[in-house]
Order: structure tokens, then C-alpha cells, then sequence
């Protein structure tokens, strides 16, 4: 968590220092939402690539499942399977892009804002396949090469492949994606969700939520990180008793077993609401109100 961030509060992304990226092509600015929040193991993320820029060094994660919303702008993802199967595909608005090969961010004239989520890496082993080099941490190897972004750097621009016609089934508009729906009075949900791209590690849904409804019961996780991103309208974000503002770029995360209640509540314009998690074996979801819990994938029972 950083300093001079409320904890367990909803922020303002325009609040989080940001941190510039230039090596060679590599022209970008991030800002890390889940460091600045108290974040145990999700890394949250709006980056913003300059335009005709990347926004990395191609790279692959060893343990780390790593997923992108496209919130403005477009470009191109770059996907590297091997040495000599190298793609890239054409990404745009409300695309959700779930890198599995080694991979790279490339943005068009107009620049490339992207939501990414990871889910917090055990080993924090990445391997930069161009360079030939991993990333350890903090440091690299092998430990007497420049660091991996100049090493990069130096050799010269990436070649871009003229973009495949048809997109994997790792890239998805928002709008290919089922959409799940229902309403019980002021609990209100249409949800699209990565899970559709068969994701089993993260939760990144996009709700767009009706005026005056709220997205859950008052609730925690036993296990799993919450965190949520509103694109769009403005509401309330509820914890226990206590309420707090929520409006386009508000960014609200809550660590697992906080032990008090929380909820999203709509106001009169409605919301564009992006839900992020990660999927934790034995979760338990616990309904302080209702004083009931419910373990993954099962019936609430009462306590």
C-alpha cells in the first residue's frame, strides 16, 4: 500500500503516482492501483502506451495468468508461441485479451489505455524471450547483461507481422461474450466475464449495472481479492454501515477476510463496472446481514 492511500477505501486512478516506461520503443506510463491499495497478491494495472509505442518488452509470465481490457484507443497484440510463430492481431475498445504466450502491447496513432490484471506470481519469474533473458524479482540474468528493457532497447525495432484476420479465442470483444442477467428487486446483475475465455485463475466481468440497484448482498471472501474499476456513472460503495463516493475512475479494492460487508450501490445514471478476483480453491463467500455463508459453488447456509 502507499503512502497517503486510504485502506480499504475506494481511490481516484488519477491519484496513483504514475511511473514512465522509455526505452526505445517501449513509451508508456502505469499506474499499479492494486500496490496502491494494499493488494496481497493481485497486480492491477492502468497502463497508458504512447501512440506507436509498446508497452513492454515481449515477455512470459512462468506461474502468472495475465489479463487486459482495452479502455481506450487501439494497436496491436503481439504473440509470440515460438522463434518462428510470431502473430499479431488487431485489438480495440471493450477487447478483453488473456496472454498466455509471450507477448507485447503495440499502440496505434491514437494511443492504447488497457485495464491488466495478473494474479500475483509465486516464483516472479519472467522470461524475455527477444533478449533471452529472466527477470527475478528485482533483478535479472543472466546478472551481467543491461537491464532487460535497454537490452531490448538495442536491438533495434520488433518486426510486426501484418495482423492475422481472425483473432484467437484468447481475444474477445465484451460484446461476443454471453451475457448472464437477472434481478431481485434492487439486486441487479448483466455480467460478461473472461471466465467465457476459460480463464480459471481471474474474474475480469464488465456489469452494466441499471440506476438504483446494487451489485451484491452485503458480503466477504474468506480467501479470494476483490477490486473493482467504474468506467462509467456513479454510486455508492458500501462497507458495513459506512458509505462511500464512487464515480468514473473510482478504483475500490477489499482484501479476503476482512470480516465487514460490502457491496456496490448504483446511483440514478446507472454504471459500467468492471469486477476483478482472483479464483482461490475453498473460498468462502460470508453474508454478515443475512448470517449466512457460502463456500465455492455451493448453497448459502445459515450460522
Amino acid at each position: 500500500m502507499l503512502p497517503g492511500m486510504p485502506e480499504g477505501l475506494p481511490i481516484d486512478v488519477d491519484d496513483v503516482a504514475p511511473k514512465r516506461w522509455e526505452y526505445g520503443e517501449v513509451g508508456a506510463t502505469r499506474r499499479r492501483l492494486g500496490v496502491a491499495s494494499g493488494a496481497k497478491r493481485l497486480g492491477i494495472a492502468v497502463i497508458e502506451v504512447d501512440p506507436g509505442k509498446r508497452s513492454t518488452p515481449p515477455h512470459s509470465h512462468a506461474d502468472e495468468d495475465e489479463a487486459f481490457l482495452v479502455l481506450a484507443g487501439g494497436g496491436l497484440s503481439y504473440q509470440m508461441a515460438g522463434r518462428d510463430d510470431v502473430r499479431t492481431y488487431t485489438i480495440g475498445v471493450d477487447d478483453l485479451i488473456w496472454h498466455r504466450d509471450a507477448h507485447t502491447l503495440v499502440a496505434g496513432d491514437g494511443g492504447l489505455t488497457v485495464l491488466v490484471l495478473a494474479e500475483g506470481s509465486r516464483t516472479n519469474i519472467t522470461y524475455l524471450p527477444r533478449t533471452n533473458q529472466f527477470w527475478l524479482g528485482p533483478r535479472w540474468s543472466p546478472a551481467d547483461t543491461a537491464h532487460p528493457y535497454a537490452a531490448d532497447a538495442a536491438l533495434g525495432p520488433l518486426e510486426l507481422p501484418p495482423p492475422t484476420a481472425e483473432r484467437p479465442p484468447t481475444i474477445r470483444n465484451l460484446a461476443e461474450l454471453p451475457l448472464y442477467e437477472g434481478r431481485d428487486g434492487r439486486l441487479a446483475y448483466a455480467t460478461r466475464d473472461l471466465r467465457d475465455m476459460g480463464s480459471d485463475k481471474l474474474v475480469l466481468a464488465q456489469d452494466a449495472m441499471p440506476p438504483d440497484t446494487h451489485n451484491t448482498d452485503l458480503h466477504f471472501h474468506s480467501a479470494r481479492e476483490e477490486a473493482w474499476y467504474v468506467r462509467s456513472g456513479s454510486g455508492i460503495a458500501r462497507l458495513g454501515d459506512d458509505a462511500h463516493q464512487l464515480r468514473a475512475g473510482s478504483f475500490w479494492l477489499r482484501r479476503a477476510n476482512a470480516g465487514v460487508g460490502h457491496r456496490i450501490e448504483v446511483g440514478p445514471d446507472g454504471m459500467q463496472l468492471v469486477t476483478m478476483g482472483d479464483l482461490i480453491p475453498g473460498d468462502v463467500c460470508v453474508y454478515p446481514e443475512k448470517r449466512t455463508f457460502k463456500p465455492a459453488r455451493g448453497l448459502e447456509i445459515p450460522f
